[in-house]
């Protein structure tokens, strides 16, 4: 099918979609709820027309009783209080879209901003005190973004307000014929929409400075007070060179008009095709705005093509973008927002761990060793912004979730659609990235572009993987603020260390960050295989289940092989059902709604056969939990919209062995400091092991994680071998940090040095051994071991 056969399919899906909402009003479940709590009382609605409302229909209103209300100017919407009765005729009355209660949105795509730190931020007494008493935005500082251009006639994104610039050249797309003569360029500029071919710019303009306008603050960017100078440099096919450097000199040009600190370049190359130069033109153009205090941020890529079809594959050599690991630049890699943020399979990994420098001096020395790997990792998965209006693939593929890994048809609201969409990449973690660079810039202007990576890479979150996939780790917008505020660090957002407990849940999901009700509002999921039952058993747990309407749905999904088998509760108007399936569906062994648990039983021969071998001894992989809503009526048909999401690790379909001894109090991973001081050795807390020795063949695992301080000569992790055969591998955060990871008998003598930071042995004798990690470290390694015995 070609591009217009699919934007036209596209168009047909959306607009049925569209007349099913005009079909029969969108009734929500939480007005509905509060009405029927307080029927003769007035409860707060939102009523909105599908035509800006006239006379008629305030008569219409008043007829019904309702005496009064406002209306908006633009949109078509009336806000008044309705009773049960005035509830009930609204639902048959033509013209009338939806009706919804008052409710309170979270900001933003807010796991994004929540792992990120940025809602902490918000928070933060102390750094609102520092700032005048105001929270901090990015107030007024400058960021040149050079792209496909913005869309500046977007509510969020409003020429002469958030973009105070907005430029095109004639040469950003084609080159021309040269003029006689040697002439100066000229830019275009207070261009309304310079986004006329792409969308890329607009999405991610909006993740930096979007001041989510059109959605009453839901999708807000990293730094809604930032001014955002908009530099068309090409378009879907690509940015040349050519408009690159004249884009990067009207920045330099214009640096003081604009107050231009933070320069995002959410595009690049890989350098298997070109090796860094020092040298390149863009390297050189870089190089001066660093020097200029122009802090120049970079996506660390999308990895190489993996053939037609197949996507691209991150973790390939030559994958990282060359533009990305100057020194004097910030190499932004992508992750999840949800859970432990793992990396993205896209995301381009480094060469190695880092063998140069991540600062250049001020000026640059461009002959500084550049570490070929990313510096921190943002949010670049399932990530929501502004939409362009202008034609472009990155403003319908979230209509086609094979590219971006999500629907907005089922995880936008439906009235905010024409505004926002879905998409992924370092493109868009990037720009969360130099957002937060202008929150640095408001809370201290004296701050280096070498000062800016400094602190972001000192206070980022640690995180399980080495510096050639995730840099120093998370991008934490809360506490690189507080050390550009002096003022000491404070707990990380999140922990993104697996658990050592065998029995935690696989999911955790923070409080709050739900669409819907209270109801939709995950917390936790388990994924349990019990041997006995030979069922696994599925729990989700929510914040508070009494609030529970109609029209609600839960879900559980993972993946066995290549096989997706997910479990579902829904409530409808007649009846709670629980079914499972891959894409048929069929009734589960058990299902209950019980306090705030969804409990579900789903027998392993049902999973066997949905995926079509036996999974009993394999492990299942990319665990998720959905809250949904049917917009509409589940007899007449809607719109599923996701309320909440929440990803989490992975379970083993394991065979039985005997319970384990109770789980110890797993040790908590201290929050690193800029400076880390030497501290007193610790020795980590070990998962439980198995009880009595078993066949070879019942294999099992364990996991252990601890800390490596400076000043520390090694740590121990002691546990009892019941096998012969025995697996293991480490990992760390601060992976420029060189350690050695051992295997140590009872009496600490060495048994095996690990090759490649595995251990792989067979013939071992059952008993007491250990692992030791040592190494003269100069900052806090972080570590988790994955440990295997039986084959």
């Amino acid at each position: 099918m070609g591009t217009l056969g699919r934007m036209v399919w596209i168009g047909v899906i959306m607009v049925a979609a569209a007349n099913a909402l005009v079909a029969a009003p969108s009734i929500d479940g939480l007005l509905a709820t509060k009405i029927n709590a307080a029927p003769l009382g007035l409860t707060p609605v939102v009523i909105t027309f599908d035509h800006k409302p006239v006379n008629s229909d305030f008569v219409m209103l008043q007829s019904l009783g309702i005496r009064g209300g406002r209306f908006l100017n633009e949109l078509p919407i009336v806000l008044t209080s309705i009773n049960r009765t005035q509830f009930n005729a609204l639902k048959t009355k033509a013209g009338i879209r939806s009706l919804y209660a008052n409710r309170t949105f979270k900001l933003l795509d807010l796991e994004g901003r929540t792992i990120t730190g940025v809602e902490q931020l918000i928070r933060d007494v102390e750094t609102t005190t520092r700032n005048g008493g105001l929270p901090v935005t990015g107030k007024n500082i400058g960021v040149a973004y050079i792209d496909t251009g913005i869309d500046a006639t977007h509510p969020d994104l409003q020429l002469g307000q958030n973009v105070i610039q907005n430029v095109y050249f004639a040469t950003a797309d084609l080159p021309v014929e040269p003029p006689a003569g040697f002439l100066p360029v000229v830019p275009v500029e207070n261009v309304p929409t310079s986004d006329i071919e792409g969308g890329h710019g607009t999405f991610g303009a909006g993740v930096t400075a979007g001041t989510g306008a059109a959605s009453g603050g839901l999708y807000t960017g990293m730094a809604p007070g930032a001014k955002l100078i908009g530099i068309r440099a090409g378009n879907d096919v690509g940015l040349s060179t050519y408009a690159i450097v004249q884009a990067m000199d009207y920045a330099l040009v214009n640096q003081v008009r604009y107050n231009i600190r933070v320069c995002n370049n959410s595009w690049g190359t890989v350098l298997a095709d070109l090796p860094y130069d020092p040298n390149d033109p863009i390297n050189t153009a870089t190089r001066l705005m660093h020097d200029r205090n122009i802090t120049v941020v970079f996506a660390a890529g999308n990895g190489i093509s993996a053939g037609t079809g197949s996507g691209s594959n991150g973790d390939l050599p030559g994958a990282i973008n060359p533009f990305s690991v100057a020194p004097w630049v910030i190499s932004v890699a992508a992750g999840e927002k949800r859970g432990l943020g793992t990396p993205a399979g896209f995301s381009s990994r480094g060469e190695n761990n880092g063998t140069g420098s991540d600062t250049a001096g001020q000026p640059a020395d461009p002959n500084t060793p550049p570490n070929l790997r990313p510096d921190i990792i943002g949010s670049g998965v399932d990530i929501k912004s502004t939409r362009s209006k202008q034609p472009g693939v990155t403003n319908v593929a979230g209509t086609l979730p094979i590219f971006v890994g999500a629907n907005d048809l089922s995880t936008i609201p439906p009235a905010y659609l024409p505004y926002y969409t879905t998409s992924q990449g370092t493109s868009f973690s990037t720009p969360q990235v130099s957002g937060i660079v202008a929150l640095l810039m408001e809370a201290n202007p004296l701050l280096t572009p070498d000062q800016v990576v400094t602190i972001l890479r000192q206070t980022a979150t640690p995180m399980p993987y080495d510096e050639r996939t995730v840099g120093a780790g998370y991008v934490d917008a809360h506490n690189a603020v507080r050390i550009a505020y002096s003022l000491a660090m404070t707990m990380h957002p999140a922990n993104l260390f697996p658990s050592v407990d065998p029995n935690a849940p696989q999911i955790v999901d923070p409080a709050d960050d739900q669409l819907g009700t209270t109801a939709q509002d995950i917390r936790e999921g388990r994924f349990v295989y019990d041997a006995g039952a030979n069922q696994v058993i599925y729990t989700l747990t929510v914040s508070d289940a009494s609030v529970t309407t109609p029209n609600m749905r839960w879900s559980m999904t993972s993946t066995f092989g290549a096989t997706q088998v997910f479990v579902t509760a829904s409530v409808d108007e007649t009846a709670t059902t629980f079914e499972y399936g891959k894409i048929t569906i069929g009734a589960v062994d058990f299902g209950e709604i019980n306090g705030n648990v969804i409990t579900i039983k789903l027998s392993l021969d049902k999973i066997s056969a949905a995926v079509g071998a036996n999974v009993l001894g394999t492990t299942s992989t990319n665990t998720l939990a959905n809250a949904q809503v049917l917009i509409g009526s589940s007899l007449t048909g809607g719109l599923l919209l996701n309320a909440d999401q929440a990803n989490g690790s992975d379970f083993d379909i394991s065979p039985a062995w005997p319970d384990p001894t109770p789980t110890p109090t797993p040790i908590e991973t201290p929050t690193p400091s800029p400076t880390p001081s030497a501290t007193p050795a610790q020795t980590p807390t070990p998962s439980p092991t198995p009880g009595p020795a078993q066949n070879e063949s019942k294999r099992f695992e364990e996991r252990y994680s601890g800390t490596l301080n400076p000043g520390q000569t090694s740590v121990s992790v002691p546990f009892e071998l019941r096998r012969t055969t025995l697996q293991s591998e480490i990992k760390q955060d601060h992976g420029d940090q060189e350690i050695v990871y051992e295997l140590a008998d009872a009496n600490g003598n060495l048994i095996a040095t690990a090759n490649g930071k595995k251990i792989n042995l067979e013939n071992l004798a059952p008993g007491s051994y250990s692992y030791r990690i040592r190494g003269n470290v100069s900052k806090a390694v972080d570590f988790t071991i994955k440990s295997t015995q039986g084959k």
